[in-house]
């Protein structure tokens, strides 16, 4: 009997450990780059192409991933406190990519409109995308 209960504890404890996992997901609808010449210059950004490709950030795994032509995989090394002014918020990952760069991922949320924006910010290049919030 004790030993079905022991069964029980840990069949419930699994099951809220996964019910506390924290995936969001989003939808691009637009992306803009700028890139840093041999100078160490950066270049005004892009105007915005249309880009319908599916975001995930995967907070159990401490991941997130651009499911772009290319998948770009970005492993979170570390959370910044969340930011918050009169625009919006802004939500920093320090993270490594699937070369082991470092490099920063920033969420921005404006406050009005709630556009929210993802920033790949590495080395030599900035990346930007439209996105919405997909339940």
């Amino acid at each position: 009997m004790k030993f079905l209960k022991n069964i029980s504890l840990l069949f419930l404890l699994f099951i809220g450990l996964n019910a506390s996992a924290q995936v969001y997901r989003f939808e691009t609808t637009g992306v803009s780059m700028s890139v840093k010449s041999a100078k160490g210059v950066w270049s005004a950004y892009t105007p915005f192409k249309d880009a319908k490709i599916v975001i995930t950030l995967d907070t159990n795994k401490d991941r997130i991933v651009v499911y772009s032509e290319v998948i770009q995989l970005y492993t979170i090394l570390g959370y910044d406190d969340p930011k918050t002014n009169e625009q919006g918020s802004i939500d920093s990952f320090q993270c490594v990519n699937n070369d082991g760069e470092k490099c920063v991922l920033v969420i921005r949320t404006d406050k009005d409109s709630k556009q929210k924006q993802l920033y790949i910010k590495e080395d030599s290049r900035v990346l930007v995308y439209n996105m919405k919030y997909v339940k």
